[in-house]
C-alpha cells in the first residue's frame, strides 16, 4: 500500500500546476460520527492512504460532497479530484472527539490542477455530455419504479424497531434494474412532530464480543423517493430509498441510524445478510 501511495502522490506532482502549499490541513474522524466534506465542484475520485480511513462518495452519480470515518490508528492522506481537474490534499488523523463534523472546502484550497490537453477536454466533454443523459435516464427509471412499488400491493413489515412512540420499518427491498430499493415507513405515535436530522445506512461486521474489532462503512444510496423531513404527530411517512446492486457476507449485518434534529428520539434498525441478500 505505501509504494501504491508513493507512485500516486508522485504522479500527481509531475501533472499538477503546482501551487506552493507550506501545510496541509488536518481532518478528524472516527468511528462513532460521520464528517461530511463538501467539495464546490462534483467529486471523481478519492484515494486515501490507509483503510483504516475511509472514504465514501458517490461514484455513479457525481455529487459534491463525501463522508469520512476512520477507526484508531496511524495518520494517513486523502487525496481528492473534481470534475474540472482541481485536486485536494488532506492529512487525515484520528481522534475520539471531534470539534468539526462538516468542512466546506473552497476552489482555493486545491493544491493544483490536473494538465489536460486540448483533444482529452474535446473528448471528455462528448462524454459528460453522454453521462449527463445517461444520468437522466437512469433517474427517471428510478423514480417510475419507485412509483409503481409505492403503488404496489403492501407487504408485511420486514423489520422495525420502535422507541420513544417513534416505529423505523423496512417494509419491503425489491432487486430490479440492477439496483435494491427499500420501502421503509417511519411512523410517529407521538403529538410532538419529528424533523428528520438524517438516515444513514452502514454495513457493519460488529461482533459484540470483539469490540475493538468492530467495521461500520457507510452505504450511500443514489436516490430517494418521498424521503420526508418532518413526520407529524401521529402520522407516518412511507418512502423508498433506492442503492446500487450488493450483497452482505454473512457475518456481517445492515444498520439503518435515524437521528432526530431537535431531540434525541434516535433509532437504530439491524437488518440481517439474509434479508438483503433474499431481496424480492
Amino acid at each position: 500500500m505505501k509504494t501504491t501511495l508513493t507512485l500516486i502522490i508522485c504522479t500527481f506532482s509531475m501533472m499538477l500546476h503546482a501551487q506552493n502549499v507550506e501545510k496541509l490541513d488536518t481532518i478528524y474522524a472516527n468511528d462513532t460520527k460521520t464528517v461530511s466534506l463538501f467539495f464546490p465542484k462534483p467529486i471523481r475520485q478519492g484515494i486515501v492512504g490507509k483503510s483504516h480511513f475511509v472514504f465514501s462518495y458517490n461514484k455513479e452519480i457525481a455529487q459534491y460532497f463525501g463522508l469520512l470515518q476512520a477507526t484508531p490508528g496511524v495518520e494517513s492522506n486523502l487525496l481528492t479530484i473534481t470534475t474540472n481537474g482541481q485536486v485536494y490534499s488532506y492529512i487525515l488523523k484520528y481522534a475520539d472527539t471531534l470539534k468539526k463534523l462538516n468542512y466546506f472546502i473552497s476552489e482555493q484550497e486545491s493544491i493544483g490542477n490536473e494538465k489536460q490537453s486540448s483533444e482529452v477536454l474535446n473528448s471528455k466533454k462528448k462524454v459528460f455530455a453522454e453521462t449527463d443523459a445517461m444520468v437522466i435516464n437512469k433517474l427517471a427509471m428510478y423514480e417510475t419504479t419507485s412509483a409503481e412499488l409505492m403503488m404496489g400491493s403492501k407487504k408485511r413489515h420486514k423489520r422495525s424497531k420502535r422507541r420513544n412512540q417513534i416505529k423505523l420499518s423496512v417494509k419491503n427491498i425489491t432487486y430490479k434494474n440492477n439496483a435494491l430499493y427499500f420501502s421503509m415507513e417511519i411512523e410517529n405515535k407521538s403529538v410532538i412532530d419529528y424533523d428528520v436530522n438524517f438516515l444513514r445506512f452502514f454495513i457493519s461486521n460488529r461482533n459484540d464480543f470483539k469490540k475493538k474489532s468492530s467495521q461500520t462503512i457507510l452505504k450511500e444510496p443514489i436516490f430517494t423517493y418521498l424521503f420526508p423531513n418532518k413526520i407529524k404527530g401521529k402520522t407516518k411517512s412511507e418512502f423508498i430509498i433506492v442503492f446500487s446492486k450488493f450483497t452482505i457476507d454473512h457475518h456481517k449485518k445492515m444498520i439503518i441510524e435515524l437521528n432526530e434534529l431537535y431531540g434525541e428520539r434516535n433509532l437504530k434498525l439491524k437488518i440481517t445478510s439474509r434479508l438483503v441478500n433474499n431481496s424480492n
